[in-house]
């Protein structure tokens, strides 16, 4: 590692290879990268775990196959220890290309590197609904594990219909007093294995068919409104809590400059997780993909980790 005086005049410090994103797939790559010898940075606004650390249990795990969520994400978090790999909390807000490398702008300082990793993974999508961003922290969350237990013995709803919707609502089943399941389908779109196990708990429901027109409430979340779409009857559905899954968006707002061309959502990399870019690597729930699970954002990370390598040791120049 070393340090280069950039066009402003600052000292930045030089790696090799900077991460973005300390979630399954960012934490391999660092992993990966450090053990071919390369000098790395891990950055991640909330620390190593990504979206795992939001998530109760995880099943079918090889080696282990079902796990504690956080069990899993402090072996994984212990690993990088392990291996002395620098992980620091930031906030990235800017890549900006630089003579033989990048600058990666951040609200905690600027570093620069001669290849960067994007591994920043998803945000939950809003419904983009009136008194969604108001009731936010106040009856409405994104986040079942994290919020939970804030709702003991109290009714909530669970919008959405997915595999996460339902894992997580039978997570506040254990909590709460009541969750009913909110889906705008004739039907929910989760595994039948999980369907299942709603059916056979006491206190989950499932209402079908109805689109969420707004959060209501004063100070605080007391229900959501709903319309009927075969019968189209609009009513107040009264709750104490609201949890929104309804799919993901790629975190890719801070590089929108560096793609500019794209129309960016998720990244578009090739099978050795190279982006249009020279330098520039993604991996895990960022990329374009069809599946999007733990294991696959491993095997991604590392096969990134190994391309950047293979580009530093063959394409960079000296310096």
């Amino acid at each position: 590692m070393q340090e280069k005086e950039m066009r402003s005049g600052s000292l930045f410090m030089i790696f090799d290879i900077i991460i973005i994103g300390a979630g399954p797939a960012g934490m391999m790559a660092a992993i990966y990268a450090k053990r071919a010898d390369k000098s790395i940075l891990l950055l991640d606004k909330f620390g190593p775990g990504g979206r795992v650390r939001g998530t109760f249990e995880v099943d079918n795990y090889l080696g282990f196959g079902k796990v504690d969520a956080q069990e899993l994400v402090k072996k994984m978090s212990d690993h990088l220890h392990d291996l002395d790999i620098d992980v620091q909390l930031a906030y990235v807000e800017r890549i900006v290309p630089q003579q033989h490398g990048f600058e990666v702008q951040s609200e905690e300082g600027n570093f620069f590197a001669k290849a960067v990793i994007l591994a920043t993974g998803t945000s939950p999508k809003p419904l983009g609904v009136k008194g969604e961003q108001e009731f936010l922290s106040r009856g409405v969350s994104y986040c079942a594990v994290c919020d939970g237990l804030f709702f003991e013995n109290k009714d909530v709803v669970m919008i959405g219909g997915g595999d996460s919707a339902v894992e997580e609502s039978l997570v506040l089943a254990k909590w709460c007093k009541h969750v009913t399941i909110i889906h705008e389908c004739d039907q929910l779109s989760a595994s039948k294995s999980l369907v299942e196990k709603v059916k056979a708990k006491g206190n989950v429901d499932v209402l079908l068919d109805q689109v969420v027109l707004s959060f209501v409430g004063s100070t605080m979340l007391e229900a959501v409104e709903l319309k009927d779409k075969k019968t189209h009857v609009v009513r107040l559905f009264p709750t104490q809590g609201a949890f929104v899954y309804c799919g993901n968006q790629a975190a890719t707002g801070f590089v929108k400059d560096l793609f500019h061309k794209d129309r960016l959502d998720f990244i578009k990399v090739n099978t050795t997780m190279e982006t249009k870019i020279p330098g520039v690597f993604a991996c895990g729930d960022v990329t374009k993909k069809d599946f999007r699970y733990i294991v696959t954002a491993i095997s991604d990370g590392a096969i990134a980790a190994m391309s950047a390598v293979r580009y530093l040791d063959k394409e960079q120049p000296e310096g």
